[in-house]
């Protein structure tokens, strides 16, 4: 089967089972219930439905008809740049709660854009783009959308 079909039916599969679990989320005490559910529930849907195009237009293309040739090849880069990601979303999952959001944002997308854009002559701009996005998301969920994130243990954001 081709691999963008594979895609497609993890997609769906991930998006249900996704669905499931959001559907067992508790329901809000205070306003609408169901509030808490709708966003998990949409993202669900939203995986089902993409997941669903994505096989649909491959078996369109003949699920066996892949010429494997024109695959690209495996490099071994691409393993080790898939490792580092997996680690760092994994030191960040630590460190979140321990150093808060603000600042475990800050070293996540550092580490994740001096690992992929390289560090020499981009340290300015990879410095610009990760204080904007966590302090811009860190003011957008704590005075716009008012949900509380961990703060840092000095008190501060």
């Amino acid at each position: 089967m081709r691999p963008n079909a594979w895609v497609g039916l993890v997609a769906i599969v991930f998006g249900v089972a996704y669905g499931i679990q959001a559907w067992g989320l508790p329901r809000a005490r205070i306003g609408n219930p169901m509030a808490p559910v709708y966003f998990p529930l949409g993202l669900a849907v939203l995986m089902v439905l993409l997941g669903a195009i994505v096989f649909i237009i491959e078996a369109r293309k003949g699920l066996n008809s892949d010429d494997k040739s024109k695959r690209p090849k495996f490099h071994f880069q691409s393993m080790k740049l898939i490792l580092f990601v997996i680690v760092l979303c994994f030191l960040y999952t630590a460190l979140f709660d321990r150093i808060g959001f603000v600042f475990s944002t800050i070293l996540f997308l550092m580490a994740m854009l001096l690992g992929i854009n390289g560090g020499r002559g981009k340290l300015v701009k990879n410095t610009v783009i990760t204080l904007v996005f966590s302090f811009g998301m860190w003011y957008i969920f704590v005075n716009i959308f008012q949900i509380s994130l961990p703060a840092s243990p000095l008190g501060i954001f």
